[in-house]
């Protein structure tokens, strides 16, 4: 079951195949397992989840269409987002015992859409990093080999989707965040549009450097709950309304590449690639030209860009 995706474990859940305290229970029993030696997950939250499974358990029960889209899916949160009644520490030891007494408005977007907080995902400190560790709470493994890193700083949301812990994570992107983590353990992240998912509480909101974004093993599913996300807030000065009614829709209704326009850069910060990988992206890169996508190679230098990341940062 946990190695479903999250458009059909929310299907097999209204169709009354599965039950959102058997999702739940499933999804705990991965994190029981492999949690161990991946260090995905800093703060369990169990008995919420659980009581929230139940609540999830009566609305499946009445049944009816506008049941919420996320409705008995787990996520976790990464661990800079504030999140009602559960530990959120910024993996720092100064914030070690720091309990939230509301949501963060996304947390409560997505509890409203029904998915159920599993617990908090492991970030370097103050999410500042592409490796994801920190004093607080240790190194997060990559669940291909837990030797080594699923990068940052998202990296914990990133290793607990990849390995089954959850069908579906939260996760932040101001210099690749989210992508890194999401490449390197073969996952779907996605940066999303300055003010298109409110951050708020986070400090500066009206910042376009720092965004929040789904991660999920499908674009499908990424899609599902990014509708969820996404929406108009009076808390942020640069929000955005979302231009499509759906993006699960969007996604579903694209059979194919054909169209679409990809530049590849096989080493766009200019400090040397691996010629074995670089292969193996190329070869992913334009196989896609076989589905009917335009890529084109581009030299595309951003050898600079670290000071200018560093100043905005």
């Amino acid at each position: 079951m946990t190695r479903r995706s999250a458009s059909e474990i929310a299907a097999a859940l209204r169709a009354r195949e599965l039950g959102a305290v058997e999702v739940l229970e499933a999804h705990l029993a991965v994190v029981e397992r492999l949690n161990p030696r991946l260090n995905a997950i800093v703060t369990l939250a169990s008995d919420q989840a659980r009581s929230a499974a139940q609540e999830a358990e009566k609305l499946l029960a009445k049944g009816g269409e506008d049941l919420p889209p996320l409705l008995g899916l787990p996520v976790v949160i990464k661990d800079i987002v504030e999140t009602a009644g559960i530990r959120t520490t910024w993996a720092s030891p100064v914030y070690a015992d720091h309990v939230p007494d509301e949501d963060a408005e996304v947390v409560a977007r997505l509890r409203s859409a029904g998915a159920i907080i599993l617990g908090k995902s492991n970030t370097p400190e103050f999410a500042a990093g592409a490796n994801t560790d920190n004093e607080l709470f240790g190194p997060t493994g990559n669940p291909w080999d837990p030797k080594l890193s699923p990068s940052g700083s998202s990296g914990g949301s990133a290793s607990a989707v990849a390995s089954g812990m959850v069908p579906i994570g939260q996760g932040t992107d101001f210099g690749c965040s989210l992508r890194m983590p999401a490449a390197f353990c073969g996952i779907v992240g996605l940066r999303t549009t300055p003010g298109l998912v409110s951050n708020y509480p986070l400090e500066l909101p009206w910042d376009p450097g720092q965004v929040l974004g789904p991660m999920a093993r499908t674009a499908e599913d990424a899609a599902m709950m990014l509708d969820a996300m996404a929406g108009y807030s009076k808390m942020m000065p640069n929000s955005v309304a979302a231009p499509w009614s759906s993006a699960l829709e969007l996604v579903r209704a694209r059979e194919n590449a054909k169209g679409l326009r990809l530049a590849y850069a096989p080493d766009i910060a200019a400090i040397g690639v691996d010629t074995e990988l670089e292969g193996i992206c190329r070869a992913a890169a334009f196989g896609l030209t076989g589905d009917g996508a335009i890529v084109e190679e581009v030299d595309f230098n951003l050898s600079d860009a670290r000071d200018a990341y560093l100043t905005l940062r």
